[in-house]
């Protein structure tokens, strides 16, 4: 079966691009055809977690949920600092076990150390950083938690990646997902209905898959020694790349808080509805195929073949992407129940922005995997994306709600994806 996706894929590849499929792009189009039917499961089965808890909790609590998932995505970044991209980067370079033994040793230590500081300062000023979010302490504590699990599960999953272990990174992206939903409907039926429990099933999923990979299937990676060199090559690019972590957080996440800030909280959970089943999708098909194409780009030296590529690509995203999305969004809000009201001129902002951030996807990652430059450039380009992003969401929220948010995600990505364009000759020489 998979043999049959593959060639299917290879197909699809040679009409496209008018060429037969080289060798290094058949192995990423093999890996590819085993980690897609995986991760859309789990993706599913995530989203299906969303849906569930949507219906169930109405779009206050839904609201709830949502943001303090949202407030934990600004939590973990002081604790993570992009050491988890830098472990990557640097592992896929050499299949030599000592020298990745070395990094992963390195990166578990800087991120522990990280970890530990970050969690106390975020204890004592809870008080006032809560204010800072317009959340309750309670919310507050409980994102601060989340975004200890979610730190734990991506670095263990990243680790993975970096090895090249996809079977096993797949695997247990499935496991997540099935844990993640499963203990939410436990949750349900016995009576626990409140958005506490959405999160509490977060913890579950993400704490139980981290700890089992630490423990099972990465312990042979990690030496009691601390390589300084390699922690100091990992600290600077980490550097660079949490720029852009610290950007991705804004102009993902602050259209929840800044919706909270000036409508309802029920706004909140409609604009997460509409999200989810738009770039939520898009972005987890963008993680599927990423988790190959991250660490196989970087291993070559010359990126103009691939830039070229994903260029006559391009076309056909916009083209397939736009209406698939305003359908997928029109499918699953009937699943959500009638507090999530299809509006169609949502639905088509929704997708054109879920089309937009899937094709700078590509670009950026592209431009990360020629290392430092390339991540100064990106991070450069999410900074004015961020700027953009929460200008617009500024000026045009307390106007036009919901849609004011959509119009700065898509102006942000537009700005993005422009900028790196303009630096495109780096791919082309690199």
């Amino acid at each position: 079966m998979l043999s049959f996706i593959a060639d299917l894929v290879a197909l699809a590849y040679e009409r496209i691009f008018n060429e037969k499929a080289t060798a290094e792009a058949k192995d990423f189009l093999k890996t590819l055809s085993y980690v897609v039917p995986v991760m859309a499961f789990a993706g599913l089965a995530s989203l299906a977690f969303d849906v569930l808890a949507g219906k169930v909790l109405g779009p206050g609590g839904y609201g709830e949920f949502a943001l303090a998932q949202s407030v934990a995505m600004f939590l973990y970044l002081p604790m993570l600092l992009g050491f988890n991209t830098a472990m990557v980067k640097y592992n896929v370079e050499a299949d030599d076990v000592e020298r990745q033994s070395k990094i992963i040793s390195a990166t578990y230590i800087l991120v522990a150390m990280f970890t530990l500081v970050s969690v106390g300062l975020l204890y004592f000023f809870s008080a006032q950083l809560s204010n800072v979010f317009s959340v309750s302490q309670k919310l507050f504590h409980l994102a601060i938690v989340f975004a200890i699990l979610f730190v734990l599960y991506t670095l263990a999953t990243s680790t993975l990646q970096s090895l090249f272990k996809m079977k096993t990174y797949v695997i247990f992206q499935m496991v997540c997902a099935a844990i993640l939903l499963s203990s939410f409907v436990v949750f349900i039926l016995s009576g626990l209905y409140s958005f506490e429990y959405a999160v509490y099933s977060m913890y579950l999923a993400y704490g139980a898959t981290g700890t089992v990979l630490l423990v099972f299937f990465l312990r042979g990676y990690f030496k009691f020694g601390f390589d300084k060199s390699w922690a100091n090559i990992l600290t600077r690019y980490s550097l660079l790349a949490v720029g852009g972590g610290v950007a991705f957080a804004l102009y993902i996440n602050i259209d929840k808080i800044l919706l909270n800030k000036y409508m309802a909280i029920s706004d909140v959970g409609i604009y997460r509805a509409y999200y989810l089943t738009s770039i939520y999708v898009a972005m987890s098909l963008f993680t599927i195929f990423n988790v190959v194409f991250f660490p196989t780009v970087s291993k070559y030296e010359n990126k103009g073949p691939v830039f070229k590529r994903l260029n006559k690509l391009m076309p056909y995203l916009g083209g397939v992407g736009l209406p698939a999305m305003v359908i997928c969004q029109f499918v699953f809000l009937k699943f959500y129940g009638v507090r999530y009201p299809f509006n169609l001129g949502l639905s088509v902002l929704f997708g054109l922005a879920a089309v937009i951030m899937f094709i700078n996807g590509c670009y950026a990652w592209l431009m990360v995997s020629l290392g430092e430059r390339g991540v100064r450039v990106a991070v450069l380009c999410a900074a004015v994306c961020a700027a953009v992003n929460v200008a617009l969401n500024i000026v045009l929220i307390p106007l036009v709600g919901i849609a004011g948010a959509v119009v700065a995600l898509i102006a942000g990505y537009l700005a993005y994806t422009a900028l790196l364009l303009s630096q495109r000759r780096l791919l082309l020489a690199g």
